[in-house]
């Protein structure tokens, strides 16, 4: 009896629901509303998707949708986070394309957010609204709480509108450099975002803004975070009397960027009232005019823990001194002081060795000198000093292996000497290493070997010898090394096929001998090689066509022996390879036209024999091609005039023979072109006056006959023609005579 209950029980409850279902008039087989699913399908349709960020957009159940976030309770959609990849942060930025380009009007992108009626959180950051204006109806979405519209490439007038948004949290409309965003007179809208956490709008051009400006932001009671860097902003701008701001409002803001400006003279005295603040980045505001010590900000701003004036003028004597002594207190409160590119001179000052909170520190482009203070190895939590470009002498200090949370360290271009300390093999955090351009002496220390999370090691141009140790294999994270331009001796170990993670590597200008490890093939990420100007020999190693990722090789000014390996033509996204100043033999292979993103290709001065394959003709994209002082025989090939974007074609000094092509006529973009000292014959072509942008021709040293032709004098570039040593016949072309740059 109970089991018959609760069997009728599950049934009424399941009749109940599915009732319910049928009278909402949805649809069971759907988890997200049906009309929302439609409309994100509309706004798809508003954008070309090359990187395929929309693909998981089909199917019935929208709420799975990648960035399409739903409520858990009624299922509408209440957040899209489409933000594109094109910035990734860490501590450099690095550009890539953005994911998705509009297509059709932008009002039909609004137009289908608009039937999202919950929608609160809209991120379409880092793409392609190819210099629209921001469409006014945005300021219908009055739910909405978080808006990023930021590097979407929007350019004119922000819309009074978007002051409609009044439940807005977060606005960011940010580097719209597409013709840039701008601001009126009237900026008042702004103050009806009473819920306005974060505002960043920096890049909009705000130059036109009335100088209530701060007036206006200061209305905004719940504001923390402002920034409103390069907007073109002036002194006129700025509140530089108590009476004309609310202080009492500003006092909350955390986090205040107005660098990049063009205001100049003393530190604004309103920032004395922003007793809450955290960040503060001034860079590019002229201080120079400044009497008092910089670090009297301090003493202004007791919760200060980030402090950027990069580029603001500063001297030594904005310094502290024995007339402006420091708050040491709150001097240790600091954690990010970014003072680069200023004009700061003699010793690193003492005083940094109070800054005991210090996480990151940069100095970089100043004019600083004399040696690094043993005392920086006191600053036990930095994980960033950055040091280059200054005058700094002397040893880098054994004491820098103390500080045992250090992810970076710069000290390139200076004038540092001695060796590497071998104490640099305790930084176990260390991640990126770059002390080039100095002139360190001594080998590569063995502990650096211990390094397990570096991913970069720069330390070219320098006095380094010795040989490249064989723990560097063990760096299983190493992305990046450059040891170019130092005195580094011996073979390049095999171990270096253990780094799975490498993606560039530059051992060029060294007196590495040996041949290239056949271990170079487990380099499956490798995007860049550059070993020349070495002393390696042997051939190149037959595996190379596996390094499928391989963009640039450069292996030239060696001894390499040997032809060029058939799988080269597997490299399909190689676009320059430089083999020249080796002992290359054999033909130039003709898998080589397999390379179709092929830019450059240098094979001079090597003993290449054979002829010129005619596969180049699917090099569609090569602008050089340099194959002169080899052994190359017979013809050029007619084919060669399909090569519509080639620039500079040198062929001289070899054994081509034939005449020169009639399709030669077809470059137009050849700037120069060498054939001499070849055995060419035949006349020279006519076509040749349609290379309308031809500095440079050589035909000297051939069997040429026949007469010059006319067409030359239409060569309205040309600077340089020689064509001596031939069997031409009749008189110079008068029309030579009259082109202006010869």
């Amino acid at each position: 009896m109970r089991e018959t209950f609760r069997a009728m029980l599950v049934l009424v409850v399941v009749l109940f629901f599915g009732a319910a279902e049928l009278c909402s008039g949805r649809n069971t087989s759907f988890s997200c509303i049906e009309r929302e699913r439609e409309a994100l399908l509309k706004f798809k349709l508003c954008f070309h998707d090359p990187s395929h960020m929309l693909s998981s957009w089909k199917g019935n159940d929208c709420c799975e949708w990648r960035g399409v976030g739903c409520d858990k309770n009624n299922e509408y959609v209440v957040s899209l986070q489409l933000r594109g990849s094109n910035r990734l942060y860490s501590y450099f930025i690095h550009d890539q394309q953005p994911q998705l380009y509009l297509i059709d009007h932008v009002e039909e992108v609004v137009s289908s957010l608009l039937k999202l009626r919950y929608l609160e959180h809209l991120d379409l950051s880092n793409h392609n609204f190819s210099g629209n204006l921001i469409p006014p109806s945005f300021g219908s979405m009055k739910q909405m709480r978080y808006l990023n519209l930021s590097y979407a490439q929007f350019k004119g007038r922000i819309p009074d509108e978007l002051g409609n948004l009044t439940r807005l949290h977060v606005l960011d409309l940010s580097y719209n450099y597409y013709g840039r965003l701008k601001v009126d007179d009237d900026i008042q809208w702004i103050s009806r975002l009473s819920s306005l956490q974060r505002l960043d709008m920096s890049g909009v051009n705000l130059t036109h803004a009335s100088s209530n400006l701060f007036q206006v932001l200061g209305m905004l009671s719940s504001l923390s975070w402002l920034s409103l860097s390069d907007c073109s902003l002036k002194n006129s701008h700025l509140p530089y009397h108590n009476h004309l701001l609310n202080f009492t409002l500003f006092g909350n803001i955390q986090h205040f960027d107005i660098s990049q400006n063009s205001f100049h003279g003393p530190i604004p005295i309103f920032l004395q009232n922003m007793t809450s603040l955290t960040f503060l980045d001034m860079s590019g505001v002229n201080l120079s005019l400044t009497s008092s010590n910089l670090f009297q900000i301090l003493d202004m701003l007791p919760s200060l823990s980030q402090l950027r004036l990069s580029s603001c003028g500063l001297r030594n004597c904005h310094l502290p001194s024995h007339n402006h002594p420091l708050n040491f207190t709150l001097l240790g409160n600091i954690q990010l002081l970014d003072l680069s590119d200023n004009f700061f001179q003699g010793p690193i000052p003492i005083f940094f060795q109070n800054m005991t909170s210090l996480i990151f520190l940069d100095l970089f482009g100043n004019q600083l000198s004399g040696s690094i203070p043993d005392s920086i190895g006191q600053l036990s939590k930095l994980e960033g000093i950055q040091l280059c470009g200054n005058q700094l002498s002397g040893s880098i200090p054994d004491r820098i292996g103390r500080l045992s949370k250090l992810k970076i360290i710069q000290l390139c271009g200076n004038q540092l000497s001695g060796s590497i300390p071998d104490s640099i093999g305790q930084l176990s955090k260390l991640k990126f290493i770059d002390l080039c351009d100095n002139q360190l002496s001594g080998s590569i220390p063995d502990s650096i070997g211990q390094l397990s999370k570096l991913e970069s090691i720069e330390v070219f141009y320098n006095q380094l010898n010795g040989s490249i140790p064989d723990c560097i294999g063990q760096l299983s994270k190493l992305e990046s090394i450059e040891l170019s331009n130092n005195q580094l001796n011996g073979s390049i170990s095999d171990s270096i096929g253990q780094l799975s993670k490498l993606e560039r590597i530059d051992l060029s200008n060294n007196q590495l001998s040996g041949s290239i490890p056949d271990s170079i093939e487990k380099l499956s990420r490798l995007e860049r090689i550059d070993l020349s100007d070495n002393q390696l020999s042997g051939s190149i190693p037959d595996n190379i066509g596996q390094l499928s990722k391989l963009e640039r090789i450069d292996l030239s000014d060696n001894q390499l022996s040997g032809s060029i390996p058939d799988n080269i033509g597997q490299l399909s996204k190689l676009e320059s390879i430089d083999l020249h100043g080796n002992q290359l033999s054999g033909s130039i292979p003709e898998s080589i036209g397999q390379l179709s993103k092929l830019e450059s290709i240098d094979l001079h001065c090597n003993q290449l024999s054979g002829s010129i394959p005619d596969s180049i003709r699917q090099l569609s994209k090569l602008e050089s091609i340099h194959l002169h002082d080899n052994q190359l025989s017979g013809s050029i090939p007619d084919s060669i005039g399909q090569l519509s974007k080639l620039e500079k074609m040198h062929l001289f000094g070899n054994q081509l023979s034939g005449s020169i092509p009639d399709s030669i006529g077809q470059l137009s973009k050849l700037e120069s072109i060498d054939l001499s000292g070849n055995q060419l014959s035949g006349s020279i072509p006519v076509s040749i006056g349609q290379l309308s942008k031809l500095e440079r021709i050589n035909l000297s040293g051939n069997q040429l006959n026949g007469s010059i032709p006319d067409s030359i004098g239409q060569l309205s570039m040309l600077v340089n023609i020689s064509l001596s040593g031939n069997q031409l016949s009749g008189s110079m072309p008068a029309s030579i005579g009259q082109l202006p740059e010869l």
